[in-house]
C-alpha cells in the first residue's frame, strides 16, 4: 500500500511538472519577430514574379486539363491546393518585407496580385467540385469570373512593375 502511494505521488508529480513546463511554454511570450531581410529589392520582386509564372503556367495547363476531362476534378482540386500553399507563402513573405520605403509599394501591389490569383484558384476549384458533382454543369459563369479575376491579377502585377523607382 505504501508502495502504491508513492507510485502515485511520484506519478502525479512528474504530470504536474510536464503539464505546467506545457503551459509555461504557452504562456511566456515570445519577442522573436521575424522579418525577412530583402538585400536587393528589385531581384526579390523579380524572383517572386518567375516563381508566380512558373505556377500559374502549370496552373493553366492543368486547368485546361481539367476542362477537357484529362484529368479528373480530384487530380486538379490536390494540383490547386498545392499552388494556394505556395501563393499563401509568397504572400506572407511579402506582408513585412524589410526593404525601403520607395521598394513598399511596388512589394504590397504584388501581394495584391498574388491574393487575387489565390482568389482565382479557390474559383478553380470550385468549378472543378461542379464538375465532380455533374459534369454537364453550365460553367460559362464561373469561366467569365476567372478572365476577370486572371485580369485584376495581371492589372496588380503591372502597377507593381510601375512602382518600382527608377534607377
Amino acid at each position: 500500500m505504501l508502495k502504491s502511494k508513492k507510485g502515485f505521488i511520484v506519478t502525479v508529480i512528474v504530470l504536474a511538472a510536464i503539464t505546467g513546463g506545457s503551459f509555461a511554454t504557452w504562456l511566456i511570450p515570445q519577442n522573436h519577430q521575424s522579418s525577412i531581410t530583402i538585400s536587393d529589392p528589385e531581384d526579390g520582386l523579380n524572383a517572386l514574379i518567375d516563381q508566380i509564372k512558373t505556377i500559374s503556367e502549370s496552373d493553366k495547363t492543368e486547368f485546361d486539363k481539367l476542362l477537357s476531362s484529362q484529368i479528373t476534378p480530384e487530380n486538379y482540386i490536390a494540383i490547386a491546393k498545392i499552388s494556394s500553399g505556395q501563393i499563401r507563402s509568397m504572400i506572407i513573405s511579402l506582408t513585412e518585407p524589410d526593404v525601403s520605403q520607395e521598394w513598399r509599394q511596388s512589394y504590397y501591389l504584388l501581394g495584391d496580385s498574388l491574393r487575387t490569383y489565390n482568389t482565382y484558384l479557390r474559383e478553380t476549384i470550385v468549378i472543378a467540385e461542379k464538375m465532380k458533382e455533374n459534369p454537364m454543369a453550365d460553367l460559362s459563369e464561373n469561366l467569365d469570373k476567372l478572365e476577370q479575376l486572371l485580369a485584376q491579377t495581371q492589372d496588380s502585377l503591372l502597377a507593381s512593375n510601375e512602382s518600382r523607382p527608377q534607377n
